[in-house]
């Protein structure tokens, strides 16, 4: 069990003594973005490949802008209301959805933007379809059962109607070549010409909870995909559906997170032991599992209790990521009210616990980067609710 510092009872922040934590610049976001646009909070921080010039963007109505640090490098306009949005793995593209209107490609390489209407003869999309695009530009649109497949140019290039997929998209490979689905009971590969490569049945879920606990992750290599089902994490090969490593585990556990080279994998994992109404105690946590001789093995496990009746006790763990060395930054949440970053070693020691963030309902916590935490465990990013903060990790 770990045993959580002091610290965690006040509103201070706390840093293990062998360690200093430097902020190395904070920026307001709200002072630059449109308050109605704040539910696209989630491409904050975006880190962009090596030869691209930009560190940040924020998405505001009729603007994008493009940061280093805290300064905008460039803003490039549009026209429509961006209802959500994705980017390609290189973060050079960026697709935005306008409700029942249209798709905007931007190309925040070349400053350009793109658009094509959702409503032409024969191929409406209305509603809310789901949308991705590759580090080339070519844009894969889903809805029901229609299948649209565009280049940077939004010249079409794929379209299949009657496409029976399944019933949840899993992934999109980084080079663009390949798309998984998922009919819960089993996982599917698909080329870019809509062709089914492989199917593959997973195990029977659990008797009670069935589908319902089932989560799917696509590796950042595109190597490997991890299924969470309540007690079992499945670890399967990308390249023909078999099953690499099965975990069975006496947590319920979900919300599998990959490291940059798929080394190492994060689960969060919650216990339920009998309880009774004035006694509600779970244990809560997460653990990481890595990659080893081929294959993957069970390691370190953060673990902490909650008490829904004791005030000022944590009650959960998430919204984390994992370094390739082991190392986990997550949100610490103790209430529905406020929360703190915390950062992990290896050894699921706390080394850092950020002042409490408080939340006003309007807002939630969450890392600002597909990452958070530097792969090379230099630094970290996060999301007050106000601002960007980049911090530097030093040894002392």
């Amino acid at each position: 069990m770990l045993v959580i510092p002091p610290a965690i009872t006040s509103e201070s922040s706390w840093t293990s003594p062998d360690i200093r934590i430097v902020t190395e610049w904070s920026l307001n976001v709200m002072d630059l973005i449109d308050p109605a646009y704040t539910h696209l909070g989630t491409v904050y921080g975006v880190e962009s490949e090596e030869g691209f010039e930009w560190h940040t963007v924020l998405v505001d109505k009729n603007f994008v802008l493009l940061l280093e640090g805290d300064t905008v490098v460039n803003s490039i306009p549009y026209s429509g209301d961006i209802w959500r949005m994705t980017f390609s793995p290189d973060c050079r593209y960026l697709l935005g959805y306008c409700y029942l209107k249209k798709l905007i490609l931007f190309d925040l390489a070349e400053s350009t933007v793109k658009s094509i209407p959702l409503f032409s003869s024969g191929m409406e999309l209305p509603g809310n379809p789901l949308i991705r695009v590759t580090n080339d530009g070519t844009v894969l649109v889903k809805h029901y059962t229609y299948l649209r497949m565009y280049d940077s140019g939004f010249n079409c290039i794929l379209s299949r109607d009657n496409f029976s997929w399944g019933v949840e998209f899993v992934g999109l490979s980084e080079a663009g070549d390949r798309f998984y689905t998922t009919t819960y009971d089993s996982l599917r590969a698909y080329d870019m010409q809509g062709n089914l490569l492989w199917n593959t049945e997973l195990p029977e879920p659990h008797e009670f909870f069935g589908f319902r606990t089932r989560e799917f992750e696509l590796s950042n290599t595109g190597s490997f995909i991890a299924v969470s089902d309540f007690h079992k994490l499945h670890i399967i090969s990308t390249d023909d559906g078999s099953q690499i490593a099965q975990f069975d585990l006496e947590e319920s556990i979900s919300d599998p997170v990959f490291s940059e080279s798929d080394s190492i994998i994060a689960i969060d994992c919650m216990t339920h032991p009998p309880t009774t109404p004035l006694s509600q105690i779970n244990s809560f946590g997460v653990r990481t599992v890595s990659l080893q001789n081929e294959s993957y093995e069970l390691n370190s496990q953060f673990q902490a209790t909650s008490s829904l009746s004791e005030p000022g006790m944590p009650n959960s763990f998430s919204s984390y990521s994992v370094s390739d060395n082991g190392s986990l930054l997550g949100f610490l949440y103790y209430s529905p009210t406020f929360g703190r970053v915390t950062l992990l070693s290896p050894d699921m020691e706390i080394i850092w616990l950020s002042e409490n963030l408080k939340q006003d309902g309007s807002w939630s916590f969450y890392f600002p980067s597909s990452k958070g935490l530097c792969n090379d465990n230099s630094g970290f990013w996060y999301f007050d609710g106000t601002s960007i903060h980049s911090c530097l990790i030093e040894e002392i």
